[in-house]
């Protein structure tokens, strides 16, 4: 079985951008002082709190907890499906800053598919850390599937080609003597509906991450296979990065948005602020107040630094993945790319 080469060129990078601007659920435009720089922003296909992002610029937080938005910076935010259209977005100049995966970042940075460049700016969130949840491969309940060999011949879903998701699963199959491109049928399945199609048999294994992670375990008919920590332990699998041309004209913005990330970040954990930001990210998500009140901002959810920071090192393992598989022709260091200096507080890395 085969699935499609994934990582793209960086003429198709370039092609895939316009698709990606018009497939974006909502874009929303502010219509402030032009003195004011605006950042246009590309998630990463994830939707909050998976993507802190998505819900610290929230209207309420903006007029309420966040010091610099207007007045150091403004933000259009445009909703992507998955990091390589944000990366997409990045490579067409059509965005500033992004969340991206560490599969997007190595495609992007070895074609050379931006102009003057991209930083590493800040963390998003980590998989794998221990005590915290950890992107999910599942089967159901009654499955024959028992083991990662099991998996052989079996058809399993993802959100994304080129996704983190992705890599993980290629790795894990790789160190379990699986060839993801000969032996299984990878196939792209949204997010939210990934736990429907393992229940229907239109797959055999898929992927949950958060919240549908913490949605659909309780119900009791999903098993765990592996985890994204099976493939590389505690890393980064979304991060924040700008364009260097942006970087280098508006220092000052960036570093502002970096300030309100961490304010945001800060009063969504606040134990203070539970009632409120539960009901926030309810209304946002549609998602129901008790499911999000039993792991947004605990254990159960994802670990997110409280400043942001992010290491060369957490970055670096799913980098290595790649080019070990062959997935990137030349070797990429992290640490070349990363500027935490940005960021409000130091970072103890």
């Amino acid at each position: 079985m085969t699935s499609p080469t994934t990582f793209i060129s960086r003429r198709a990078v370039m092609m895939g951008a316009t698709g990606a601007a018009l497939s974006a659920p909502f874009v929303s435009r502010a219509g402030l002082a032009a003195s004011v720089p605006n950042i246009r922003y590309a998630t990463g296909g994830g939707i909050g709190p998976n993507e802190m992002e998505t819900i610290i610029f929230l209207d309420y937080v903006k007029q309420n907890v966040l010091k610099n938005y207007g007045k150091a910076y403004t933000l259009d935010m445009t909703f992507t499906r998955g990091t390589p259209e944000a990366a997409a977005l990045l490579a067409a100049g059509q965005a500033d800053i992004a969340t991206l995966s560490g599969p997007a970042f190595a495609t992007i940075i070895v074609k050379d598919a931006v102009p003057n460049g991209l930083t590493i700016i800040s963390d998003n969130y980590q998989d794998g850390h221990p005590g915290n949840a950890t992107n999910s491969f599942m089967v159901l309940k009654d499955s024959a599937i028992r083991t990662i060999a099991d998996l052989k011949g079996k058809k399993i879903g993802i959100n994304a080609f080129a996704s983190a998701v992705d890599l993980a699963l290629r790795v894990v199959l790789k160190k379990n003597g699986i060839d993801p491109r000969r032996d299984v049928e990878i196939v792209e399945i949204a997010f939210p509906n990934i736990a429907s199609a393992i229940r229907e048999k239109r797959i055999d294994c898929g992927v949950l991450v958060i919240p549908f992670l913490a949605i659909e375990s309780p119900k009791g008919d999903l098993r765990q296979v592996f985890t994204g920590g099976d493939a590389f332990g505690p890393s980064s699998v979304i991060f924040q990065v700008t364009t260097n041309a942006f970087l280098k004209e508006n220092p000052d913005a960036v570093k502002a948005f970096l300030a309100d990330y961490v304010d945001g970040i800060a009063w969504f954990y606040d134990p203070a602020n539970r009632e409120k930001a539960i009901q926030l990210v309810s209304d946002f998500t549609k998602s129901s107040k008790e499911v999000l009140n039993s792991y947004f901002a605990t254990g159960r959810d994802y670990y997110r630094d409280p400043n942001a920071c992010v290491s060369a090192q957490t970055i670096q393992k799913p980098l290595d993945a790649m080019f070990e598989e062959k997935l990137i022709d030349r070797r990429i260091d992290a640490s070349k790319y990363l500027n935490v200096s940005l960021l409000p507080r130091p970072c103890a890395l």
